[in-house]
Order: structure tokens, then sequence, then C-alpha cells
């Protein structure tokens, strides 16, 4: 996992330590240049590396004749072990040809010019359904790579861990390309795989400096709309049959009921919460008939003509009113796909549902906040990297020594994305810090104040 450096604590006031209630660690670097050329080392493939092809089902290749090394016991049981292992351990393992042919399938999918999950089709039309079922494999697949990219590192074989670096970071934006947010944030969970093994890289003698590789990486990293737009398809498959032109029948009510109950428990129980009859709060709505006199009302409002509404029975009337509340609400929430995360916190408060206990819709909602607090924590994991590579490229000119300050870097530092300002930085001696992320009302949203330590040695 990588970790951090820190600013001038005397003239701002800071403790040259890292607080209690920071994310905290150690990061042991050697002093190292940039290589030459600067770009010898790069973490997504090139151009010239693109084969033509669908990555999406490369990937599903990789699993033909290999059952016993991705699924059985014994290979379950080991992946987790090396995961975990300590890399001075790690090396003295037979990993040298870990999944062999399985995982240079890998690398041949993670260079295929275009990535196609074939699921648009099944999104537009199928609803509301559970996770794809690709996506179990593809965790596997990068647990896999996972281990095989620590292999690499603890033997310091560095170039064959960028090249599964590459694969990794490859495989996550293909992820990222697929139309379900779960499938995002497996993507970022990727991500991260492949950043806390190279902050485990750069720690080992003579590792390459990879400031510029990472600079080059693009910004985002993972890009989240497609997954926010694939789950917004889906819920309005759900409620387009709740129609606006004609009343719907009491045998047609009742299916849109059961359907919708059965979806909003099972996304209750997967997240651990409590059961919650949505039946019964719409039976107990459709009883009170000056609340149906004032969603007519509302509706009427919003452009149904007055004429239809009074021939809708009371239940499709909180239907139609419900969903267009739904869609209300949802919107609040979309438009922060566009905001900076640190300028979320206030946006947030005013783009939460008004009445999310009578709104029978309001388990479809989009947790944007979540899935957009988790790009923060990984773009500011990507920067931290990048500043740690900083400082050893400034110690390889200057004797070893850190930055005094971060005016005294020789390369662009980049800011915090989880705070829209820049990392504090400071040195304790041959100890440089940063900290990020303070306990401020962006925080609350977007993850742990962080500090990292860094200790040069040569």
């Amino acid at each position: 996992m990588i970790r951090v450096l820190l600013a001038t604590a005397v003239i701002l006031g800071f403790s040259p330590d890292c607080r209690s209630d920071e994310t905290k660690s150690d990061f042991h670097v050697q002093p190292m240049a940039a290589p030459v050329p600067a770009l010898k080392y790069q973490l997504l493939p090139q151009i010239e590396e693109l084969k033509p092809g669908n990555a999406a089902q490369n990937y599903l290749k990789c699993f033909m004749e290999q059952h016993l090394f991705f699924f059985s016991k014994e290979a379950v049981v080991g992946r987790d072990r090396y995961e975990s292992m300590p890399l001075l351990e790690l090396a003295t393992e037979k990993l040298d040809a870990y999944g062999s042919s399985a995982l240079r399938q890998a690398d041949w999918a993670a260079r295929m010019e275009s990535v196609d999950w074939q699921s648009l089709s099944s999104i537009q039309s199928g609803g509301l359904e559970g996770p794809p079922g690709e996506l179990g494999p593809i965790q596997v697949l990068a647990k896999a790579l996972h281990v095989r990219f620590r292999g690499e590192v603890a033997r310091r074989n560095f170039d064959d861990g960028v090249r599964t670096a590459k694969t990794m970071f490859a495989l996550s934006r293909h992820l990222g390309e697929h139309p379900t947010e779960v499938a995002n944030l497996l993507s970022l969970w990727v991500a991260h795989l492949s950043l806390n093994t190279l902050g485990e890289m750069v720690q080992q003698p003579k590792c390459p400096n990879l400031y510029w590789a990472l600079t080059e990486l693009p910004s985002p990293l993972i890009d989240l709309r497609k997954g926010i737009q694939g789950e917004r398809a889906m819920v309005a498959t759900e409620l387009r049959v709740i129609r606006d032109d004609a009343p719907m029948t009491d045998a047609e009510i009742e299916a849109f009921v059961s359907r919708l109950s059965g979806v909003i428990s099972f996304a209750r129980e997967q997240s651990g919460q409590p059961p919650r009859s949505v039946r019964a709060a719409l039976k107990s709505a459709a009883k009170d008939e000056n609340a149906i006199a004032a969603e007519r009302r509302r509706l009427v409002e919003h452009g149904c003509a007055h004429d239809k509404l009074n021939r809708f029975p009371a239940m499709h009337v909180i239907l139609l009113e419900q969903k267009r509340q739904y869609e209300v609400e949802r919107d609040e929430r979309l438009k922060l796909l566009c905001v900076p995360v640190w300028q979320m916190a206030t946006r947030a408060e005013d783009s939460k549902p008004k009445s999310a206990a009578s709104l029978p819709f309001s388990e479809l909602l989009p947790n944007i906040e979540k899935v957009r607090a988790e790009e923060a924590e990984l773009e500011r994991q990507l920067a931290l990297l990048r500043i740690v590579e900083a400082v050893r490229l400034y110690a390889a000119a200057h004797d070893g020594k850190p930055p005094a300050a971060s005016a005294d870097f020789t390369v662009p530092l980049p800011i915090d994305p989880v705070t829209g300002k820049p990392f504090v930085y400071s040195v304790d001696g041959s100890i440089a810090r940063i900290r990020g992320g303070g306990p401020t009302a962006t925080a609350k949203t977007s993850g742990q104040a962080v500090c990292y330590s860094v200790i040069i040695y040569k």
C-alpha cells in the first residue's frame, strides 16, 4: 500500500509526525533518477502493442481448460496466501511460471484495440437482475494477475512487473467500459490492487523511477459514466410499465408492485439492511384521499392531462407521482458526476431525497457520493505515488536528500483529488511526509485523512 510525505511543520504549525486520526504507514525508498528515455516504462498498452479484437471475449478465454488453476480449493487458498505474504517470503516461492498460458492470455486480451461486453441489449431491455455473470470470473482473474505481479516484484523482475501492471490497468479500464455500477466498482478495485503493488515495487532496491509513467496515465484513470448510465437505463426499463396515457389494471399494478418488492428486498438483503414492505407502504398511501388528491394536482402541474388522471385508480396515481419524484431525485444526484469531488459536500446535501421514507423507489437511486468517493481515493493513491517518485527523482540528484519544501521539487506535483488543494509536505531529517484529505466537510464523503512517510535509504 502506498504511503506519504508532509510540509514545513514549523511554518504551518503541524506536528512532524502523523496524527492518530490519519491513515498512515512508512514508505522506504532508494533515490533513483528518471529512466532514459523518460517514457521507457509505461503503464498502459501503447498503440504499437494493440491488436484487432474484442478484449472482453479474450479475457474469458483465460478460463478455457484452466478450472483447477482458477477455482480449485488449493488454488484459492494459495492466492489468498500469496497476496498477503511479505515479499521476502514470496521471493522463495516457486512462482516463476505462475498462471502460465492462462495469464499470458490475459496479457493478450489487455492489448486488444477494443472492448465490448455485449451487455447493452440486456441492460436496455432486461431490467434489474443480479450482477453480470462474467464479473465473478474476472475478479478471480484480477487476483491471479495480482499474485503474478507480486511474485515478479519479490524477485525484482521489474520489466516483467511493468508488463503485468499494464495488463491490470488495461483490465481496470476495460471494466470501466462495462455498463453497470458493480463493474465500475470492480474496475476501481483492480486499479487499487495494481497501485498497491507498484507501491511495493518502488521500495525495492534498483527499482526504476516511475514518475513519468504514472504521470502519463489518464485522469481520471477510470471513467464511471458508462456504469452510471447503465444503471439509469435498467431502472428506466423497470419503471416504464407505469403508464401515463391510460389506466393500469389491477393485475398490471399487482405485477409491477410484486416485481418492485422483489428487486428492493434483494437489494436490501445484499447490503445487509432490514427488510422493507413496499407493498404495505403503497397500500397505506392509497387510503389517504387527501394525499391522492394532492398527487393528482402535482401530476397535472407537471404536464399530465387532468381528464386522464381522473380515470386512474389511486394506486396508479401514487406510482406515477413516485416515478416522477424518483426521476427528479435521480438527476439531482447524477448531475454531481460532473462536479469535482471536493465541491460535492454542499451539493450532496441538496441532492438527497427530500422524502426518502415515502419514496418507494429510493432504493433504486444511484449512490453517486459512494462511487465518486471511491474514484477520488484511487486518484489520490495515484497522486501520492507520483509524489513518492518525485522525491526519489530529487534525492537522486541531491546526495540522497529529499526536497526541503514543496517549492524545491524539480517536477510538477499533483493536487489532492479529495480536497482540491495541494498536499501538505514537510521534512524531518531524512524523512519526508505528505498529508492529504484533512478532516474537512469533504472528507466525510470522500475518505479519511492520510499521512504517508517516505524514508530514504542509499
